[in-house]
């Protein structure tokens, strides 16, 4: 806020008294009113005026917080990533590539693109279908020599071996987990599990079982080796029932409404033991969806 200059120095009152002649009391008290009115009115418009700037500035930084958050929750970005250094116009781009048409990506250019640019035209394929446009996109940025600080490699990998799934090229779709699994080892039990979920699209749940079960035992054996290390501070993250719900999710989104159903009561009744309320609200919601689905009513998602 600008600040008015008041010169009210005892010098500068001394020098007023002798220099200037005086004026009649009703008069001078007239004056001192009607200055105060004036200046009071400036003052209530400068605050005005900064209160107004104000609340811009806020509505600014709440819309790139939101821009931010929008784009930490989207897969392939980096949620620790600091997107306050991403400038709005990199934002809007991606806004009205969220809303482009099919043609309008199908002619994109992006080769000449950084990374991050690339993956937010590469999220369109996805939403549109585009399976080639996406791969070839996605393929270019594994390959670079150097990760880049915005994008979470590991899930374009995972991004491709969904969408060779989607198509039904489980050859190729196992190629890329075998290469995700060589280029991350210490993501051994997300590849396990993905290869279960691979079986299961596949027609062949005894193997897709076996890969599930193989991750659930790990996580559960993992709670047992946390729980022998420090007793006094151990706090069980009951994993083994989350595993169920987010495989069964998985099923869900994948189409295998019965199967998805068997790992949510199982989910549920872990749930139940272990009076994990949140949990089992959602697995509920999960599993009235499941029902629509299994008995044929109208689709949700």
């Amino acid at each position: 806020m600008g600040k008015k200059k008041h010169q009210d120095s005892d010098n500068y009152i001394d020098f007023q008294q002798d220099s200037e002649p005086s004026m009649p009391e009703e008069e001078q008290l007239d004056e001192e009113e009607e200055s105060d009115e004036n200046e009071s009115e400036d003052v209530f418009a400068e605050d005005e005026s900064d209160i107004a700037m104000m609340r811009k500035l806020e509505e600014d930084d709440a819309q790139k917080a939101l821009s931010a958050v929008v784009l930490e929750e989207e897969v392939g970005f980096k949620p620790t990533f600091d997107w306050s250094t991403i400038p709005e116009a990199e934002r809007n781009r991606f806004s009205a590539l969220k809303e482009a048409d099919k043609s309008e990506i199908e002619n994109y250019s992006w080769k000449s693109l950084s990374a991050m640019k690339r993956w937010m035209v590469a999220l369109a394929c996805i939403r549109l279908g585009l399976h080639d446009m996406f791969r070839e996109i996605a393929s270019s940025i594994i390959k670079l020599r150097k990760a880049p600080p915005e994008l979470c490699m590991e899930d374009i990998y995972l991004e491709l071996v969904r969408d060779y799934v989607e198509t039904k090229e489980y050859e190729q779709a196992f190629k890329m987990l075998d290469k995700f699994e060589k280029t991350y080892p210490s993501e051994t039990v997300a590849a396990v599990r993905v290869r279960g979920l691979i079986f299961y699209d596949m027609g062949e749940p005894e193997k897709g079982k076996e890969m599930i079960d193989k991750v659930i035992r790990w996580r559960f054996n993992q709670d047992i080796e946390a729980y022998k290390d420090d007793r006094a501070n151990y706090s069980s993250e009951l994993r083994d029932g989350v595993i169920q719900y987010e495989v069964g999710y998985a099923l869900l989104n994948m189409k295998h409404y019965g199967e998805a159903k068997d790992y949510f009561e199982r989910a549920q009744s872990l749930a139940k033991m272990n009076d994990n309320y949140d949990l089992m609200m959602a697995i509920d919601d999960a599993m009235a969806i499941t029902l629509r689905y299994l008995n044929g009513e109208e689709q949700v998602f």
